[in-house]
């Protein structure tokens, strides 16, 4: 079909007020032609602005609202943006399609269902209808058959999803996971078959099917194409980088059918989601899939200070592929950036408890500092001597470390050799065994705790036979773990017990009954790691797992307590800031991750996230990193400090180790009264022997 152009002008008092306050990089690309457009947005540059700033400038320019797309990737980011282009266009700003790329979806696939064999009228699943149907699917797949070890329900859901996402055969996935879930390789692949069925016959899509079915109307169907190409005149993505190729391939192939107006905008150094299918590449080869495409740089940063953004350029700059980053700073300076070796976790979780302390006495609240993290687990012990010492904070990326399932379970462990009549934690324990239901383990739990001996009682004939039969030798092999983690003795060893557990089946159960299965297993290794501070179960109950518990008792606490430190993994840090940044245990294998160096695109990735995290610094930035890592009950092992800190130049940063000195009023290192300011962490009288140089 012919396209013919009709140019319309844009009035130039309105223009003039859209890009009054924009500096030169911001203006270029609000006002940049219709066509293909790359906006590089750096941290901390006004990318929000640039893009409500960029779709006002269309709709003044004659754009119709309810022909742009501005695909976001929270409805929260949606509605600021719509909110904020209210104030500059009024009414109109509602007609623009702005929303995530399910939402979008959604709103286009009911007009269109019937095309793809649903009715309009179709349902949307929600995570505990589909764990329905996958249940449903594992009975027709036999999956729940008797006498097997199956995977759990949710564990089947997150591959299906993976699969989808990461646009790879299920199968290679599933075998990808390891020998105890590459067994059940056919029945997941069965599994997932009838799921979709399912389904289909209830005329009902996951999320991720929201996805799909758009591209295939897409794909399929050129009427459809058609039809939203000539819709959408204008599309928009923000955080393009953190797109999939599925969700990119399907706004893209819209442009190219239609009006060939697409604006991408985000920061190919901040594409850090390649474990869901995102891929630097969608932004990277913007240019070349869109020959004459403009290009434009947004390298202001209006967040952290120079000498901040000079550590962030350096160490992007290492990645090996990237666009160039010519970052500058726009506010004060401040200090250099900090890093803090400490001998081990634990002093390193003491040091940054302290440091926060002594910040907060100098005025900083406690609000406006975060500890951003790589993996969830690296925030255990430093959870735990925050809750130790009373400093409220909160948890983002993932629960509190002893409200997660996993931990709940080995806690259930050494619960039952504390008080053998516990029994909400045997009951919890018997229910994760094969063949045995809420109604089993409720019936065996009321006989363990009527016993005189409960934990004999459980090895009883009597007991035996309250099992069925399929799961009688899954109830042998759990006698035989708490005998291993009674021989540890929890009570007076909290820490062995642990590593007890991790010793017996529940370390391969754990992948069978939840997804994440290694990062769960390192939570239990630094479990074991923080318990070894405590010479009885008495104790690390009082100090540690109780004060967790009551802090989770107020569910208002965390946000309604703006007084709080968070603490958060990267991922969840992403596109927000605070004044004070802690980024923890930069070691070798930790941060990089290990098992990421092994992905061909690995070290970049892994370096994309230590950018992220190191540019959500306003005015100080702390690394830390511990010389001896605990591995849970086998001991301790040297580390390594990470690459990212050694690659970069040593004028960049400010270096310092930490000096222990004993607090007589609290009876331990450290223990009593707020850190020392930062001049006195550091010791200039062992210049030679600097954290780095070690």
């Amino acid at each position: 079909m012919r396209k013919i152009t009709v140019r319309r002008t844009i009035d130039a008092g309105l223009a003039e007020r859209l890009t009054r306050d924009l500096n030169d990089s911001q203006r270029a690309a609000v006002t940049a032609p219709h066509g293909y457009q790359l906006i590089l947005a750096g941290p901390g540059s006004g990318k929000t602005r640039v893009i409500i700033h960029r779709v006002a400038y269309l709709i003044a320019g004659g754009v119709p609202a309810g022909s742009i797309m501005l695909v976001t990737f929270t409805r929260r980011a949606a509605r600021e943006m719509v909110d904020r282009l209210g104030a500059l266009v009024g009414p109109d700003a509602s007609q623009v399609w702005a929303g995530t790329f399910h939402h979008i979806a959604n709103r286009l696939l009911r007009r269109s269902a019937e095309v793809l064999g649903y009715t309009s009228n179709f349902t949307i699943l929600d995570s505990e209808d589909q764990l329905d149907l996958i249940r449903l699917a594992m009975d027709s797949a036999g999956l729940s058959s008797a006498g097997t070890m199956a995977p759990k329900p949710a564990v089947i859901r997150h591959l299906i999803s993976l699969s989808t996402n990461l646009q790879r055969p299920l199968g290679e996935l599933v075998s990808a996971q390891g020998e105890a879930l590459a067994r059940w390789r056919r029945g997941i692949e069965a599994v997932a078959s009838a799921f979709a069925d399912q389904k289909k016959a209830a005329d009902s899509m996951d999320y991720d099917d929201l996805l799909v079915n758009w591209a295939r109307l897409v794909r399929d169907h050129p009427e459809e194409r058609g039809r939203l190409a000539q819709q959408f005149r204008q599309i928009l993505i923000d955080e393009m980088q953190d797109a999939n190729s599925l969700q990119v391939g399907v706004v893209e192939a819209i442009a190219e059918e239609g009006s060939g107006c697409l604006t991408g905008v985000g920061d190919d150094a901040q594409s850090i989601y390649a474990f869901r299918g995102a891929s630097a590449d969608n932004i990277l080869g913007f240019p070349q899939r869109h020959p004459g495409a403009g290009v434009h740089h947004l390298d202001v940063n209006y967040r952290s200070t120079p000498r901040i953004v000079a550590f962030t350029r350096a160490s992007i700059a290492n990645n090996r592929r990237g666009f160039p980053k010519n970052l500058v700073s726009a506010v004060s300076d401040g200090p250099l950036p900090l890093v803090v070796s400490a001998q081990d976790g634990q002093e390193e979780a003491v040091f940054i408890a302290q440091d926060i302390l002594d910040a907060r006495d100098r005025g900083i609240s406690l609000a406006r500092m975060a500890v951003l993290y790589r993996s969830h687990h690296d925030s255990i012990l430093i959870q735990g001597e925050l809750l130790a010492r009373r400093i409220p904070h909160t948890i983002r990326g993932g629960p509190r470390f002893f409200e997660q399932a996993h931990i709940k379970d080995v806690t259930a462990y050494l619960r039952i050799i504390q008080n053998p009549r516990d029994i909400a934690s045997w009951r919890r324990l018997l229910m994760q065994l094969p063949g045995i239901g809420a109604a089993t383990s409720g019936a065996i739990a009321e006989r363990l705790i009527r016993a005189p001996d409960p934990l004999a009682a459980l090895t009883s004939a009597e007991t035996m036979a309250l099992a069925p039969a399929r799961a009688k030798g899954y109830l042998a092999g759990f006698v035989m773990d708490l005998k291993r983690v009674r021989t540890a003795d929890p009570v007076a060893n909290p820490a062995a017990a642990i590593t007890a557990v991790l010793a017996g089946g529940y370390s391969a159960a754990i992948r069978l009954l939840y997804d994440n299965p290694d990062s769960r297993l390192a939570d239990i290794e630094q479990f074991a790691a923080l318990a070894a501070k405590f010479d009885s179960l008495e104790r690390l109950t009082a100090n540690i797992l109780l004060a967790g518990d009551l802090d989770a008792a107020d569910p208002e606490k965390d946000e309604g307590d703006r007084e709080a430190v968070v603490l958060s993994t990267i991922h969840q840090a992403k596109g927000l800031e605070w004044s004070r940044v802690f980024v923890p245990r930069l070691v070798e294998d930790g941060f990089p991750h290990g098992r990421a160096l092994d992905e061909p695109e690995g070290e970049d990735e892994e370096r994309r996230i230590f950018y992220v995290a190191v540019s959500r610094a306003q005015h100080e930035l702390i690394l830390t990193y511990p010389l001896m890592i605990s591995r849970g009950g086998r001991g301790s092992a040297l580390a390594r400090p990470s690459r990212f800190l050694l690659e970069i130049d040593p004028c960049l940063i400010d270096r310092a180790e930490i000096v222990t000195e004993l607090d007589e009023a609290a009876g331990r290192p450290g223990g009593g009264s707020p850190a020392a300011g930062r001049d006195e962490v550091k010791n200039p009288a062992r210049p030679a022997k600097s954290a780095l140089d070690r």
